[in-house]
């Protein structure tokens, strides 16, 4: 049991990290495009959506693996974490006042694609485990 617990905690540290690192890449490119292209601010802020659904994605999948366990469960953690973590940095670093309802949308609705998609990776078989039928 102890075992499967640290497995948990350690999918969940490295789901968080990938998160993380997609994030601030994404962050970059789109600050080089808002640059570059002189996007408006309803583009850009589609495109931090989109980024920030990416990097719950990814981050579950780290998490979780393709075919692994308790997909739905470890991808609404990440995706809680992520987002909570983001939140309040984005709040610290001066983005807006504190809201409770901005907050607790955002929240839900990480959580909610964090555990869609590790139920989704959760099913998927992996690549190297084929099945075979006796005809």
């Amino acid at each position: 049991m102890k075992g499967a617990r640290v497995s948990a905690f350690v999918g969940i540290f490295k789901g968080l990290l990938l998160a993380t690192v997609v994030t601030l890449v994404g962050m970059l490119l789109l600050a080089a495009a808002v640059v570059l292209l002189g996007m408006s601010d309803g583009v850009l802020s589609a495109l931090n959506q989109v980024l920030k659904l990416a990097s719950i994605v990814a981050g579950v999948r780290a998490a979780v693996g393709i075919g692994g366990s308790r997909g739905f469960a470890t991808g609404a953690v990440v995706a809680l974490l992520y987002m909570v973590i983001g939140y309040g940095l984005y709040c610290a670093l001066g983005g807006m006042l504190f809201s409770w309802t901005a907050m607790l949308g955002e929240i839900l609705l990480g959580a909610a694609a964090g555990a869609i998609s590790g139920t989704i990776f959760v099913n998927l078989h992996p690549r190297g485990k084929k099945r075979f039928r006796a005809a």
